[in-house]
């Protein structure tokens, strides 16, 4: 399939950006300086039969406009504009407007929209429908009665699934706060400025329990998705207060029981002994440890590991965590092991939102570190097989609508991280599996237990033949002194 962006009439000159001179300080309110990148064509093909990084209903924002494809919806979207302009007591004049007073903001959130591509007035109109038309389907996936039966009526049930995820989209996006403006600006209260945020909280649990966004009161998300980030790599607890705070991209402590100093972005600090000096982005300290004092040292840059099935068989069993992904845990006892994983649910869409995930982790000027690529990296390695699946099943961390336990396998399996193995978040939890794994008394005992006490008939058979054992024993003990 064709790179949507080389459909599009319009093209993109990079060099023809906004900067941020040429809008005074007090009209920055809302720009950052983060921009909203493409997904690397190395990424969009790669392994991939289908784009899945491509909209197939509808466009938000500049990159995939104008697509012959999504014309169908483009022509919807001013009558969505116009229902909410009449419901909000103010001319349609009054929210583009709005939107062109912010105009340069929206710009410099993306690379290479020139005015050249889009003047003022076009961007601003664009925005506009697009924000009126992403509160139009958030209204609907909180339940909305009378406009899911609006949108049913013009597009079907089948449209749905599919028109709701290309907002999760990484080339797919809007600045949020062009969103929030355009709540606000409709309904103009703090209960339908919640909007969002339920609908980001039920996007991503189920149900809306959470009214914030981890690190919004610092710096708000830039889209859709980076929310939705946001909410999978922070632990919540149950009343909704943060439990894990999210670090900067590619802080990786690396450093046994002490926390080394924050560094800058993929400055890796291997601390055996010693803090190597820090370079440039993304370069390895391989300081490969090739005495035979410092095995533990080696088992960083192993990338092999066991599989649920074999983990079960040297005595560690599974509990599920929370919805955070970064949330895997590790405790050994004297006689067993116990991880906690994530919850998941896996469904016919979850490679594709997973490699938009992963391409936002893995886009420039992301500042945020890889806890998907972890994630999906560690999945990898515990699920193998079906055997694998169903043990997660089981103990309720996996849940899925697929057909089968082979399918959940395909989907992990075909999920790209693009070879990208980086220090993982959960090396030391992998460490720790890997010492109780190597404890000869610990793992002796469980596989007794797992051989001969993982259900009734192997120790009913164990129990039988000791008392045989027994019998023939006294048996040949009493022939022998037989007076």
């Amino acid at each position: 399939m064709e790179d949507p962006s080389v459909n599009n009439s319009r093209e993109i000159d990079e060099e023809a950006l906004i900067t941020e001179d040429e809008f005074s300080q007090q009209d920055q309110r809302y720009f950052d300086g983060r921009r909203m990148h493409k997904v690397p064509q190395s990424m969009r093909f790669k392994k991939h039969e289908e784009d899945y990084y491509a909209p197939k209903m509808v466009s938000f924002g500049p990159y995939n406009h104008g697509l012959p494809k999504l014309r169908m919806v483009e022509e919807f979207k001013p009558i969505v504009l116009t229902m909410f302009v009449s419901r909000s007591g103010k001319d349609r004049e009054f929210f583009y407007n709005m939107i062109l007073e912010v105009i340069d903001q929206v710009r410099n959130c993306y690379v290479g929209v020139s005015r050249d591509v889009y003047n003022d007035g076009a961007l601003a109109e664009m925005m506009l429908l697009d924000a009126c038309f992403a509160i139009y389907l958030m209204k609907i996936k909180l339940g909305d009665t009378k406009m899911y039966f609006h949108f049913r009526q013009h597009f079907g049930m089948a449209a749905w699934s599919f028109v709701f995820l290309d907002m999760g989209l990484l080339e797919n996006q809007i600045p949020l706060w062009v969103i929030e403006l355009s709540i606000n600006l409709i309904y103009g209260n703090k209960e339908e400025s919640m909007l969002l945020w339920n609908c980001l909280s039920s996007y991503i649990f189920g149900k809306c329990r959470l009214t914030r966004i981890p690190g919004e009161d610092k710096e708000r998300p830039l889209h859709f998705l980076d929310a939705c980030h946001r909410l999978l790599v922070t632990e919540w607890d149950n009343a909704g207060k943060k439990l894990v705070q999210p670090v900067s991209k590619c802080q990786w402590f690396l450093a046994g029981k002490k926390i080394v100093q924050p560094v800058s972005k993929c400055q890796w600090f291997l601390a055996g002994k010693k803090i190597v000096q820090p370079v440039s982005k993304c370069q390895w300290f391989l300081a490969w440890p090739w005495k035979k004092e410092s095995p533990h040292e080696f088992g960083i840059f192993n990338r092999q590991f066991r599989s649920v099935t074999e983990l079960k068989a040297k005595g560690i069993y599974f509990k599920p965590s929370s919805n955070c992904l970064k949330d895997v845990k590790f405790k050994s006892y004297k006689l067993f092991g116990q991880i906690q994983l994530p919850i998941w649910f896996f469904s016919d869409h979850s490679k594709q939102f997973f490699l938009n995930m992963i391409a936002y982790e893995a886009s420039p000027e992301s500042d945020v570190d890889f806890p998907t690529i972890c994630y999906i990296n560690f999945l990898k390695s515990l699920i193998v097989k079906p055997e694998d699946v169903k043990e997660l099943r089981e103990k309720k961390i996996l849940f899925s609508s697929l057909d089968g336990d082979e399918q959940i396998v395909q989907v992990i399996k075909d999920i790209d991280t693009c070879g990208i193995d980086l220090p993982p978040i959960f090396n030391e939890v992998k460490m720790r599996i890997e010492e109780h794994c190597s404890n000869k008394a610990k793992t002796w005992i469980a596989e007794l237990f797992h051989t001969y006490f993982r259900n009734p008939w192997t120790f009913i058979a164990l129990l039988a033949a000791t008392f045989l054992l027994c019998l023939t024993f006294l048996q040949t003990y009493y022939t022998i002194n037989k007076p």
